[in-house]
């Protein structure tokens, strides 16, 4: 009889374990799936269904699988919403403030320039025409294998030299300025060391790596991410190279000693340079 009353005692014992174990685990499981919205159509979705992504103001928002689906602005995860003058593919967050003025550029790349200046004291003497253009502009000038956000053209006119530096139009700020710091670091190379110019690799990784560690100054982890994520031979491959031997090397005069003890200027046979 002991054993008995043991036996249900013990068995009573394991139900009222088990059954708050149960009541536990769906408690867990219906806060788990409890209902957001969508931050893009506003649907509301289970959270376990759901995907956090960045969206162009830089915060993480929810967004459900048939917005996920849809296709992606081009500089950061959100549904494109529409097109810009310059063929640009935009969430509503990067569309709220584009660069469309040419006035509205040239001032916002001077203050990109006296950025540079103050915070890796790159400077250049080269007095500079700052433009914008369409993405057809800029890739008639360029090498047909990239879809150029901007372009650094020197030249001669009229036996001088000639510098300008044009952007594509309708780039969101945030991206503008990080492409203006790119083509400025172009300017500061063709000034500093002209011979490298040559070597598309180093050109563009080192105005790639300047421009992540404008973007790193300024706190755009959203174009620090643009840039890391680049898989391309000549900009990808050649910022991770840049960046890599680089080191901790955080001026332009640190950035110009690293690059000549890589690849030192061959002395021609008379001497010069």
């Amino acid at each position: 009889m002991l054993k008995s009353k043991l036996f249900f005692i013990l068995a009573a014992v394991t139900m009222l374990v088990f059954s708050a174990v149960l009541l536990s685990a769906q408690g867990r499981g219906g806060s788990a799936s409890s209902s957001v919205k969508c931050a893009h159509c506003g649907r509301e979705i289970r959270s376990d269904a759901n995907a956090k992504v960045e969206n162009g103001a830089g915060k993480l928002v929810d967004l459900c699988f048939g917005c996920r689906m849809l296709p992606k602005c081009e500089y950061c995860q959100m549904p494109a919403e529409e097109k810009t003058a310059g063929d640009n593919r935009l969430c509503r967050e990067c569309a709220r403030d584009t660069i469309t003025d040419k006035a509205e550029a040239e001032k916002v790349m001077k203050d990109v320039r006296q950025v540079l200046t103050t915070k890796f004291k790159m400077t250049t003497r080269h007095k500079i025409d700052y433009e914008i253009g369409t993405r057809k502009d800029l890739n008639l000038e360029a090498d047909g294998e990239h879809l150029e956000l901007g372009w650094f053209d020197p030249k001669m006119l009229r036996g001088k030299p000639h510098y300008t530096i044009r952007i594509l139009t309708g780039l969101p700020r945030y991206v503008f300025r990080s492409v203006a710091a790119h083509e400025l670091a172009h300017d500061w190379m063709d000034e500093t060391l002209p011979y490298l110019m040559d070597k598309p690799e180093i050109r563009e990784g080192f105005a790639e790596f300047v421009a992540w560690s404008f973007s790193s100054a300024e706190g755009n982890k959203r174009m620090m991410h643009y840039t890391e994520g680049r898989t391309d031979e000549v900009y990808g491959d050649g910022f991770r190279k840049v960046k890599k031997m680089m080191g901790a090397a955080k001026t332009a005069a640190e950035w110009k000693a690293v690059l000549q003890k890589e690849f030192p200027q061959k002395q021609s046979k008379k001497g010069g340079k």
